[in-house]
């Protein structure tokens, strides 16, 4: 399709080429009688070209600021600073550049959803969906799909390192249960974690879904280094997309708009196209097309924080190739907290370079958040971020969670875990001079095998390191001196998992919280669907890649039906 001059006589355009959009464009063209546009507002990078992007361990990637939207940040904690925000900005989006976790969550989490008001999202429901999208290199039957795009594979215990199995031994100490496999019936307990990956390479979205074979086919056309502005809406319905490429702003009309740009950029988008709180957009003169107060509410995140020692030489083995191997799902016991709420995630590995592999991380998250927070416009101008407060730990059972979380991964470092393993514990976090040390250039790379060599070298030049460069000095002793301490501490380092949800939820037309009906259509607006994690009424227990792909899945086939 020639798109140069624009586009008429499309039947779907999707903003977005990340996860989602990668399932939706591909799905949607199956059909040669449908023609697509996929719009992305980053590049197109060739995975095989780059090799951090289909390396199984995805540590190298994530630290490259090419690959994401530059300059977001985001209020992480109420009454905390604000902290830089990651979000892939390329073809696949985050599955192009995430930790590769291919979990699924809760079957409770899903009937929740339904009884939201997200009819036919309830477990039974999704299973379906799940199943098309994998396939399962290690285990099958009823739970499992064997025929899907996404191969996922978890990685044998042989091939651990000694850090790895002693967070094992820890959680087995603490009475905690193995499970053989981690998307095979819900509960608390530990075992290897499924990847996105078939143990030698990356599958994201963009090279499961959108293959040299999808690519080729003449009803599908992808744009991509285009920035969309707004979704235009006419006589109540959506006709196109504007966008700007090449300095040029230009338009797509279509007779249908998917945005699947994430929970940041869908609501954002839709604010700018007049959907929203009519008082809120008033402010930025923005015309209201539709009153919808929930959009940019409802904002959710998995709220973590982790600790990290030294691991001895010795123990290292065999050279980790993946940041986290294992987990261990959890329950708090605090009140008014459902089952499965927490999570324990052990890392053999911290960093792409020299020192990061002398490092392991033990990190705690909540994977059951009850704080909610929201996203709302900067300005009408397109090209500005909006502002992003996730409001974490306003919910006391939050804030109480992390404490706790905290405490036990302290004393599994500093107490369960033998001294010949791991040693010198500290308080850690992404932290801007880590970031930027931690860019892969070879200045960094260079800088990294020096201050391995410190490292190994003497237990003071250890400490030199880890108290002067790898952290600000803070010592475990004194964060952990009382509760309140300790949640001060928290709620100004305190990151998420990059895992936003919740600010386009699914419902019922007459809950004005709800933005989007159980098809993903937006209330108010014909024409126009929204199909990504922003349409999750409550966020999964559990990493977000795998439930967005089974989102898109569903929203796809309910399209293709009707059209």
């Amino acid at each position: 399709m020639d798109l140069a001059q624009g586009a008429r006589g499309i039947d779907f355009v999707i903003v977005g080429g990340g996860s989602a959009g990668s399932v939706l464009a591909a799905r949607l063209s199956e059909d040669p009688r449908r023609r697509i546009v996929l719009v992305e507002a980053g590049p197109d990078r060739d995975p095989e070209l780059r090799p951090d992007l289909i390396d199984t361990y995805g540590g190298r990637a994530f630290v490259d600021p090419t690959y994401f939207w530059p300059g977001l940040r985001a209020r992480h904690a109420a009454g905390g600073p604000e902290h830089a925000f990651k979000q892939g900005m390329l073809l696949g989006g985050g599955s192009t550049i995430n930790g590769q976790i291919a979990l699924r969550g809760a079957p409770a989490d899903y009937d929740h959803w339904a009884a939201a008001g997200a009819k036919g999202w309830n477990w039974e429901s999704v299973l379906p969906f799940f199943r098309k999208l994998e396939t399962d290199l290690d285990f099958g039957g009823p739970l499992h799909g064997d025929a899907g795009p996404i191969k996922i594979k978890r990685a044998p215990p042989e091939t651990w390192d000694a850090a790895t199995l002693a967070y094992m031994r820890a959680w087995s100490q603490l009475g905690h249960r193995r499970l053989d496999d981690l998307n095979g019936p819900f509960g608390d307990g530990y075992g290897a974690l499924p990847f996105s990956n078939d143990g030698q390479l990356r599958h994201s979205a963009s090279r499961a879904y959108l293959t040299n074979a999808v690519r080729a086919r003449p009803n599908l056309s992808i744009v991509t280094n285009a920035r969309v502005l707004r979704v235009a809406i006419e006589n109540g319905r959506a006709a196109g997309i504007e966008f700007r490429r090449d300095g040029e702003t230009r338009r797509i009309d279509a007779d249908h708009v998917i945005l699947s740009a994430g929970a940041i950029r869908s609501p954002q988008l839709l604010m700018l196209s007049g959907i929203g709180d009519q008082a809120e957009l008033a402010r930025h003169g923005i015309d209201i097309r539709a009153h919808r107060p929930g959009v940019g509410r409802n904002l959710q995140d998995h709220p973590i924080v982790s600790i990290s020692a030294y691991v001895d030489p010795k123990a290292r083995g065999v050279k980790p190739s993946r940041g986290v191997s294992t987990y261990l799902r959890y329950s708090s016991g605090v009140p008014d907290c459902e089952p499965s709420d927490m999570v324990l995630s052990g890392g053999a590995r911290s960093m792409w370079h020299d020192v990061g592999e002398r490092i392991c991380s033990l990190r705690t998250y909540l994977c059951l958040p009850y704080s909610r927070g929201m996203l709302t416009l900067a300005s009408a101008d397109p090209t500005m971020d909006p502002i992003i407060d996730f409001n974490g730990m306003s919910d006391p059972r939050d804030s109480r969670r992390l404490v706790d979380g905290f405490r036990l991964v302290a004393r599994i470092l500093c107490g369960m875990i033998r001294p010949d393993i791991v040693s010198d514990v500290f308080p850690s976090r992404l932290s801007p001079l880590i970031e930027k040390l931690s860019k892969p250039t070879s200045f960094n790379a260079l800088l990294g095998g020096v201050g391995a060599i410190a490292m190994d070298a003497s237990a003071t030049l250890r400490r030199f390191v880890i108290r002067k460069i790898v952290t600000d000095g803070t010592s475990l002793d004194d964060i952990l001196r009382d509760d309140a301490t300790l949640e001060a501490y928290i709620r100004q380092i305190v990151g998420t998992s990059w895992h936003p949800s919740g600010t386009c939820r699914m419902g019922t037309e007459d809950d004005p919280g709800a933005v989007v009906d159980a098809n993903g259509a937006v209330f108010g607006v014909r024409g126009l669907t929204v199909a990504d994690a922003s349409i999750m009424p409550r966020i999964v227990r559990t990493n977000t890649n795998l439930p967005t792909l089974m989102i898109a899945e569903k929203v796809a086939a309910r399209l293709a039906n009707m059209s």
